[in-house]
Formats: structure tokens, C-alpha cells, sequence
């Protein structure tokens, strides 16, 4: 099980996850409130997530796919991920993220 934290305004949230999941998965667990209306086909971008900023640089690069969904979007941050297409891993254990409040 790897460690995500999920910040909501001053709030702080430790979950567990299994690895190979996506936060997108977890979000739909612990009722985070994440949409995911195309279940992560990467087809819409209502798994928007914010990735903490000492965290972005350790995730994977997003594909072209991704990036094109995220460029459609009015909230996009330089962090902006879909949790669809974020999968844990080990390296990724104590991961931070957020939702951001306009979705």
C-alpha cells in the first residue's frame, strides 16, 4: 500500500492505496469528489487534479492526449494533472494533491 495525501483547504487526508491504482480510483474509493464521467478513458477532464509542486517533477510526463484535454480546461495550473492517468507506484508514496474548488 502506497501513502496519498489529499489537501482540501487546510484539511489534510492520508490514504492507503494499492499500487497500480490511479488517483482517480482513489477519489471514487473515499469519495473525494472527482467526477471521472469517462471512467479513465481520458476522454473528458472531470479527474482534474492539482499535484503538489514538489511532486510534479516526480511524476511521469503527461502524454500528448493529456495534455490536450488539460489545455481545454478555464482552471488549468501549471501542476494540473488528470487522476486518471496518474498510476501508483512506490516512488510515489506520500504524493500530495489537491481539487481544484471551480470544477
Amino acid at each position: 500500500m502506497v501513502k496519498v495525501l489529499y489537501i482540501n483547504n487546510s484539511t489534510t487526508k492520508t490514504f492507503k492505496i494499492e499500487k497500480n491504482k490511479t488517483i482517480l480510483d482513489l477519489a471514487k474509493q473515499e469519495d473525494i469528489g472527482i467526477e471521472g464521467s469517462c471512467e479513465g478513458s481520458m476522454a473528458c477532464s472531470t479527474c482534474h487534479v492539482v499535484i503538489h509542486k514538489d511532486w510534479a517533477t516526480k511524476l511521469p510526463a503527461p502524454c500528448v492526449d493529456e495534455k490536450e484535454m488539460l489545455s481545454l480546461l478555464s482552471n488549468y495550473y501549471k501542476n494540473s494533472r488528470l487522476g486518471c492517468q496518474i498510476v501508483i507506484t512506490e516512488l510515489l508514496d506520500g504524493l500530495e494533491f489537491s481539487v481544484p474548488e471551480d470544477i
